[in-house]
Protein backbone atom coordinates (compact mmCIF):
# COMPACT_ATOMS: atom_id res chain seq x y z
CA UNK A 1 0.00 0.00 0.00
CA UNK A 2 1.12 3.01 -0.68
CA UNK A 3 1.91 5.90 1.51
CA UNK A 4 -0.27 9.21 1.98
CA UNK A 5 2.22 12.08 2.21
CA UNK A 6 1.11 15.07 4.27
CA UNK A 7 0.85 18.54 2.78
CA UNK A 8 0.57 21.20 4.79
CA UNK A 9 -0.25 24.95 2.56
CA UNK A 10 0.89 23.07 -0.56
CA UNK A 11 4.42 21.63 1.29
CA UNK A 12 5.21 18.32 1.31
CA UNK A 13 6.01 18.15 4.90
CA UNK A 14 8.57 14.91 4.18
CA UNK A 15 11.04 18.16 2.66
CA UNK A 16 10.68 20.50 5.26
CA UNK A 17 14.02 21.27 6.55
CA UNK A 18 12.92 24.01 8.92
CA UNK A 19 10.08 26.58 9.78
CA UNK A 20 11.05 29.74 11.19
CA UNK A 21 8.97 32.35 13.07
CA UNK A 22 9.77 36.03 13.86
CA UNK A 23 9.61 35.48 17.99
CA UNK A 24 7.40 37.32 19.60
CA UNK A 25 9.12 39.46 21.67
CA UNK A 26 10.25 41.19 18.32
CA UNK A 27 6.67 41.25 17.15
CA UNK A 28 5.86 43.00 20.53
CA UNK A 29 8.74 45.66 20.24
CA UNK A 30 7.73 46.53 16.90
CA UNK A 31 4.10 47.50 17.71
CA UNK A 32 4.98 49.20 21.09
CA UNK A 33 6.20 52.58 19.53
CA UNK A 34 1.78 52.63 18.38
CA UNK A 35 1.22 51.38 22.00
CA UNK A 36 3.23 54.28 23.65
CA UNK A 37 0.76 56.85 21.36
CA UNK A 38 -1.86 54.75 22.47
CA UNK A 39 -1.18 55.59 26.55
CA UNK A 40 -0.47 58.74 26.14
CA UNK A 41 -3.60 59.63 23.58
CA UNK A 42 -5.52 58.08 26.11
CA UNK A 43 -4.03 60.16 29.48
CA UNK A 44 -4.45 63.68 27.03
CA UNK A 45 -8.10 62.28 26.20
CA UNK A 46 -9.06 61.59 30.21
CA UNK A 47 -7.82 65.36 31.02
CA UNK A 48 -8.22 67.41 28.03
CA UNK A 49 -9.88 65.82 24.79
CA UNK A 50 -12.75 63.41 25.17
CA UNK A 51 -12.24 62.89 21.04
CA UNK A 52 -8.90 61.43 21.29
CA UNK A 53 -10.19 58.07 22.95
CA UNK A 54 -11.71 57.02 19.15
CA UNK A 55 -7.82 57.83 18.10
CA UNK A 56 -6.44 55.52 20.59
CA UNK A 57 -8.90 52.54 20.20
CA UNK A 58 -7.93 53.16 16.12
CA UNK A 59 -3.92 53.28 17.60
CA UNK A 60 -4.78 50.06 19.29
CA UNK A 61 -6.43 48.28 16.47
CA UNK A 62 -3.80 48.56 14.21
CA UNK A 63 -1.32 47.77 16.65
CA UNK A 64 -3.36 44.18 16.88
CA UNK A 65 -3.20 43.88 13.85
CA UNK A 66 0.37 44.27 13.49
CA UNK A 67 1.25 42.33 16.14
CA UNK A 68 -1.10 39.38 14.85
CA UNK A 69 0.65 40.01 11.45
CA UNK A 70 4.18 39.66 12.38
CA UNK A 71 3.20 36.73 14.78
CA UNK A 72 1.82 34.61 11.84
CA UNK A 73 4.80 34.94 9.07
CA UNK A 74 6.06 32.01 8.72
CA UNK A 75 9.58 30.86 6.58
CA UNK A 76 9.13 27.02 5.45
CA UNK A 77 12.80 26.00 4.23
CA UNK A 78 12.68 22.69 1.92
CA UNK A 79 15.20 21.11 0.03
CA UNK A 80 14.33 22.98 -2.99
CA UNK A 81 12.53 26.25 -1.73
CA UNK A 82 11.87 29.02 0.58
CA UNK A 83 7.95 29.61 1.44
CA UNK A 84 7.36 32.97 2.89
CA UNK A 85 3.43 32.65 4.40
CA UNK A 86 1.97 35.71 5.30
CA UNK A 87 -1.77 37.38 6.23
CA UNK A 88 -4.22 36.74 8.61
CA UNK A 89 -7.43 36.01 6.82
CA UNK A 90 -6.12 36.06 3.15
CA UNK A 91 -2.93 33.90 3.14
CA UNK A 92 -0.29 34.91 0.75
CA UNK A 93 2.76 32.04 -0.21
CA UNK A 94 5.59 33.66 -2.03
CA UNK A 95 7.67 30.68 -3.12
CA UNK A 96 11.87 31.63 -3.70
CA UNK A 97 13.79 28.97 -5.05
CA UNK A 98 16.98 27.84 -3.50
CA UNK A 99 18.78 28.00 -6.49
CA UNK A 100 18.49 31.63 -7.29
CA UNK A 101 19.78 33.07 -4.10
CA UNK A 102 23.20 34.62 -4.83
CA UNK A 103 24.28 35.80 -0.81
CA UNK A 104 22.89 36.24 2.03
CA UNK A 105 24.01 38.60 5.31
CA UNK A 106 23.17 38.30 8.99
CA UNK A 107 22.34 41.53 10.91
CA UNK A 108 21.76 42.23 14.70
CA UNK A 109 20.68 45.75 15.82
CA UNK A 110 21.44 45.92 19.78
CA UNK A 111 17.90 45.11 20.65
CA UNK A 112 18.09 41.63 18.48
CA UNK A 113 21.24 40.80 20.47
CA UNK A 114 19.69 41.24 23.33
CA UNK A 115 16.88 39.14 22.97
CA UNK A 116 19.50 36.66 20.54
CA UNK A 117 17.69 37.18 17.23
CA UNK A 118 18.77 38.21 13.74
CA UNK A 119 17.46 39.39 10.77
CA UNK A 120 18.84 37.21 8.00
CA UNK A 121 18.81 38.60 4.55
CA UNK A 122 19.08 36.78 1.04
CA UNK A 123 19.88 38.46 -2.10
CA UNK A 124 18.44 36.82 -4.72
CA UNK A 125 18.13 36.69 -8.60
CA UNK A 126 14.19 36.24 -7.70
CA UNK A 127 12.16 39.29 -10.26
CA UNK A 128 9.23 39.90 -7.87
CA UNK A 129 11.36 39.45 -4.38
CA UNK A 130 15.27 40.01 -5.14
CA UNK A 131 15.59 40.50 -1.36
CA UNK A 132 14.01 38.37 1.33
CA UNK A 133 14.21 39.24 4.65
CA UNK A 134 13.61 36.87 7.61
CA UNK A 135 13.11 39.28 10.22
CA UNK A 136 13.22 38.74 14.20
CA UNK A 137 14.15 34.82 14.10
CA UNK A 138 16.04 33.19 16.90
CA UNK A 139 19.61 32.92 16.49
CA UNK A 140 20.90 29.59 14.86
CA UNK A 141 22.76 28.33 12.22
CA UNK A 142 20.17 28.70 9.58
CA UNK A 143 22.50 30.25 7.04
CA UNK A 144 25.04 27.22 6.77
CA UNK A 145 22.45 25.12 6.17
CA UNK A 146 20.71 27.78 3.43
CA UNK A 147 24.06 27.25 2.08
CA UNK A 148 24.34 23.62 1.76
CA UNK A 149 20.85 24.05 0.24
CA UNK A 150 21.28 26.19 -2.15
CA UNK A 151 24.48 24.36 -2.93
CA UNK A 152 22.86 21.12 -3.37
CA UNK A 153 19.46 22.82 -5.21
CA UNK A 154 22.39 24.35 -7.97
CA UNK A 155 23.81 21.08 -8.15
CA UNK A 156 20.76 18.96 -8.58
CA UNK A 157 19.19 21.93 -11.45
CA UNK A 158 22.55 22.18 -12.99
CA UNK A 159 23.07 25.53 -12.59
CA UNK A 160 26.60 27.07 -12.65
CA UNK A 161 27.57 30.55 -11.83
CA UNK A 162 29.75 32.00 -14.01
CA UNK A 163 31.64 35.14 -12.73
Amino acid sequence: MMKKKKFINGINQEDVVEVLKPSTIYAFASVLPLLIFTFISLFVAVVYIKLLVFVSLITVAIALYRFLYINLISYTITKQRITVRTGIIARQFDNLELFRVKDYMVNQSVFERIFGLMTVSLLTTDFSNPNLEMKGVPLSDITEKIRDLVQESRLNNRIFEIN
